[in-house]
This record gives structure tokens, C-alpha cells and sequence, in this order.
């Protein structure tokens, strides 16, 4: 389960290529949304950010030195049932976004990283916080998007720069649902594990 807890991609769109990370979360939007927007909470799997000089603008320690980041969009899931996104402009490291998207449960929910409350009432049939016996969990796909370059780089650079910022994210993506399921270090895997994974990834595009 571990091994396949993200999923990565790329895209190319009008203003770049994105490498997209995308996993998984056995609870609803609206608890995921205090782990992307609240300090305290965003620094247990990436880092603390404290206000910036503008209503739109925040500063991330990043390895100790401040990076600011503007925020170009952000709405907040009003209930479990709906999407939820952060896009900031980093400086330094470019465009980064955060998207939350309810789904239903299904049959292979159960082995979606979890709250061990959650994940025990799953495996009996009944999921916490149902409306009913049987009625289907709420989970969350977490999609970070990171805007790595112009469209028209030059695969060779372009390969260079997903072998190095890949496994980064993807660390702190694991990170994520670790803390958001109170389970430090459980999705945690080998560093030369995910170089190989994105090693291999940036071939296939050589």
C-alpha cells in the first residue's frame, strides 16, 4: 500500500509543465483543509509560513530563510462534499498548487491511509460518521501541482529538474498523510527509493 500511496504525472498546459502528485486520504475536505492553511499544521509535513506585507502574500521558512509566497487563489470547502484549492507563487521555487476533491468510497477504500478510529469502523462495514449502515466514507484526493517550466524547455533540463524537486514533494506529501492520520513516519520510504522512481520518470520523457 505504501508503494503506491501517490501517483505522479506530467502535464503541459499554455503556461508550463506541471509534475503532478496525487494521493489519498480516508477523510473528508473540510479535515484536510486546517493541515494546508494553518502554520502549526502545514509545518508538520512541509514548513511554517507566517504572514506576509500584503492580505495575499505569506512568508515560508524555508531551510530557515524566508521565501515569500503569493497567493493567487484559495477557496475553502464550505462542507465534506466539496473541493477545495491553494495556489501560491513561490519565490524561488515557481507555481505551486494544492487541490482537495471529495470522492466516495469504494471497495478498496479500506486500505486508504486513515485514522485508526476510521479505519476500523471501515473494515466492519460501518465508516464513522455515516449518515447510515453501509452508506459510503468520504475520502479525499490531495493533487499537488508543481509548474516546473516553460513549455518549451529542453527535455534534458526538464529531466534534470523532475529527478530533483520530485522526490522532495513527494516526501512531503507522504508527510501529509502521516499527519493527517496520526501516524508519523508509517507511508515514510527509502530516499534512494524515490531517486530511482523519478529517475526513471525523467528518462521516459528523455
Amino acid at each position: 500500500m505504501t508503494d503506491r500511496l501517490v501517483d505522479v504525472s506530467l502535464t503541459e498546459w499554455e503556461d508550463g509543465i506541471d509534475l503532478i502528485l496525487d494521493t489519498r486520504v480516508a477523510l473528508p475536505p473540510t479535515q484536510v483543509w486546517p493541515y494546508v492553511t494553518r502554520s502549526e499544521l502545514v509545518e508538520s509535513w512541509f514548513v511554517a509560513y507566517s504572514a506576509g506585507e500584503g492580505d495575499d502574500e505569506i512568508v515560508l521558512e524555508l531551510d530557515d530563510q524566508p521565501a515569500a509566497a503569493h497567493i493567487l487563489s484559495i477557496e475553502a470547502p464550505e462542507t465534506d462534499a466539496d473541493p477545495a484549492h491553494l495556489l501560491l507563487d513561490i519565490t524561488g521555487i515557481g507555481r505551486l498548487g494544492l487541490t482537495l476533491t471529495p470522492v466516495d468510497g469504494d471497495e478498496d477504500d479500506a486500505d486508504l491511509p486513515a485514522p485508526p478510529a476510521i479505519a476500523a469502523t471501515t473494515a466492519a462495514g460501518a465508516p464513522v460518521g455515516a449518515a447510515e449502515p453501509g452508506a459510503p466514507i468520504i475520502a479525499t484526493r490531495i493533487t499537488l501541482a508543481h509548474t516546473l517550466a516553460d513549455p518549451g524547455i529542453d527535455h534534458a533540463v526538464l529531466s534534470q529538474v523532475i529527478s530533483q524537486v520530485g522526490p522532495v514533494w513527494e516526501t512531503h506529501l507522504r508527510l501529509l498523510a502521516g499527519a493527517l492520520t496520526n501516524s508519523p513516519g508509517e507511508y515514510d520510504v527509502l530516499e534512494e527509493e524515490l531517486t530511482l522512481r523519478y529517475e526513471q520518470i525523467a528518462q521516459e520523457i528523455e
